[in-house]
């Protein structure tokens, strides 16, 4: 048995102990040999782009003193006349927001409109037959006179 690994594994192995430019290097000289082997194109492209990975919570980190006078803040009560409800009166006067309308086929108004949900389902075989759905879905539209539709 030969005691040297797999030149993918190997670089495997780099990749996952975080040498990255060994890996990469690995990588290269396999595609040199054969430059259509995906599994190395893969490995040395995650190899390079984390050789170039910035850890952005390292750089991003805020002191206490930063937090603490930070002049951006909010304001604990409404500015006077901005607020949308009057003080001391109740605005009871539109439809509950727990009830939804609905139509008279017992569905909610959401404001869409499926063409095929629009009328309900048709009440006779002559009915369904004329559907715009049914006869497009058996190509008969083309076919048929437009007497008939």
């Amino acid at each position: 048995m030969s005691s040297e690994m797999e030149p993918l594994l190997l670089a495997w192995s780099y990749f996952r102990r975080r040498k990255f430019q060994l890996c990469a290097d690995l990588c290269t000289q396999m595609l040199e040999k054969s430059p259509y082997d995906q599994a190395a194109w893969i490995l040395k492209a995650r190899a390079l782009t984390e050789m170039v990975y910035i850890d952005e919570i390292d750089v991003d980190q805020e002191g206490i003193a930063e937090m603490m006078l930070d002049e951006n803040a909010i304001a604990q009560v409404p500015r006077p006349g901005t607020s949308l409800k009057l003080p001391g009166t109740n605005q009871t006067g539109g439809p509950s927001q727990a009830v939804r309308p609905i139509t008279q086929a017992g569905r909610p108004i959401t404001g869409f409109l499926r063409p095929s949900t629009q009328s309900g389902r048709p009440g006779t075989m002559e009915q369904a037959i004329r559907t715009p759905s049914f006869l497009t879905i058996w190509g008969c539209v083309a076919s048929m006179p437009s007497s008939m539709i």
